[in-house]
């Protein structure tokens, strides 16, 4: 039975996209969003040893370089509130076959990949929900090839 691992790659220096962002979010009138943050999410499928993948993905220079990422392997409980963006049509094919043929990650059976934002919101949890949907339609995801989910 293939076990679920998820991952988020953040990087270690301030990211100027998620500044960008907050900076348009307020110009656009989201002014009770405090603060944005952007990381890469991973989840991956796979056979055998949880702690083996583990620390072998988190070597991987294509998903996490050690000069400029940080990364971990549970998405933290905050107050903040994350949206999940992914490509419609990128099933991880491409990413799946460079880690299993080229860097011999045979262990994966499937990989999904996205941009998870955190919003820190100054509302009550119900509107808060609603500003970050709102966020996520106006700003943060092409509606064109793009969905969302609000975690």
């Amino acid at each position: 039975m293939p076990k679920i691992i998820e991952m988020t790659v953040s990087l270690k220096v301030p990211d100027t996209t998620a500044i960008t962002a907050l900076q348009t979010l307020h110009k656009i009138g989201f002014k009770k969003i405090t603060d944005v943050k952007r990381s890469d999410y991973y989840k991956f499928s796979v056979e055998g040893s949880e702690e083996k993948f583990r620390d072998t993905i988190s070597k991987a220079d294509i998903i996490v370089n050690a000069n400029k990422h940080s990364f971990e392997f549970l998405i933290k409980k905050d107050n903040t509130i994350k949206i999940l963006v992914k490509n419609i049509k990128d099933d991880g094919s491409g990413l799946l076959s460079t880690l299993k043929n080229r860097l011999g990650f045979s262990s994966i059976k499937k990989i999904e990949k996205g941009v998870l934002w955190s919003l820190a919101i100054d509302a009550d949890e119900k509107e808060a929900g609603k500003i970050a949907e709102n966020a996520a339609k106006d700003l943060l995801v092409n509606e064109h090839y793009q969905e969302f989910v609000i975690l």
